[in-house]
């Protein structure tokens, strides 16, 4: 007979404007009574841990085996690299999990290695872990340096990153903002003239008039 286990579920996805919706649905096929209270999902960067509905998941573990110490927990991801892509830190939260007798199910690593008490299953469940922590890690950097070496591309070919920098007419801006100290013509007319934002004609009218 196989164990029966309290059903847990995480999903992460590195940034607000990305959607949870591909893995909360291939979560929900492997487990389609899986109770909303213990599906924990973040919007959050995978290099720290410290995430919200993370260290909440943590937190009910702890809690359900103070309440009953037998109790068998089951967590699933949709990818190994969901709980994480930083390599020494994802070695850690494993032993966590291990240390405390809960189960990871990654949906992408074939599960009978992760449930398997036989001792050549565990010695390739732990080398399949160590792989694929390597992974996640490697795609973040490898991701980073796509990053730089795209700016250092773009910054040769010309392109000037942030906000652009607006030039002023030193002597047109001076003939424009006399004449409106001078009320012959007002601000306003001054900053149309000039096309020109009230914040932006202030600094400088300020300088000119300090």
């Amino acid at each position: 007979m196989s164990e029966q286990y309290l059903e847990m579920a995480y999903a992460r996805v590195s940034s607000k404007q990305q959607s949870l919706d591909r893995q909360e649905e291939s979560i929900k096929q492997i487990i389609p009574d899986l109770s909303l209270r213990y599906f924990f999902k973040d919007k959050s960067t995978g290099k720290e841990f410290n995430r919200e509905q993370y260290t909440a998941m943590k937190d009910k573990i702890v809690e359900l085996q103070e309440i009953n110490p037998e109790i068998k927990i089951r967590v699933t991801l949709h990818e190994f690299d969901r709980l994480g892509r930083n390599l020494e830190e994802l070695l850690k939260e494993i032993s966590w999990f291990e240390y405390h007798g809960v189960v990871l199910r990654f949906l992408d690593i074939p599960s009978e290695f992760a449930e398997d008490t036989g001792l050549e299953e565990k010695l390739f469940y732990k080398i399949w872990i160590m792989i694929k922590c390597y992974q996640a890690e490697k795609e973040l950097v490898d991701k980073k340096k796509r990053t730089e070496e795209g700016i250092k591309a773009a910054h040769a070919r010309g392109v000037i990153f942030g906000r652009k920098e607006i030039i002023i007419d030193e002597k047109k801006f001076r003939d424009i903002a006399t004449r409106a100290n001078a009320r012959e013509i007002s601000h306003a007319d001054a900053m149309r003239i000039l096309n020109m934002t009230p914040y932006l004609y202030w600094k400088h009218f300020n300088k000119l008039y300090d």
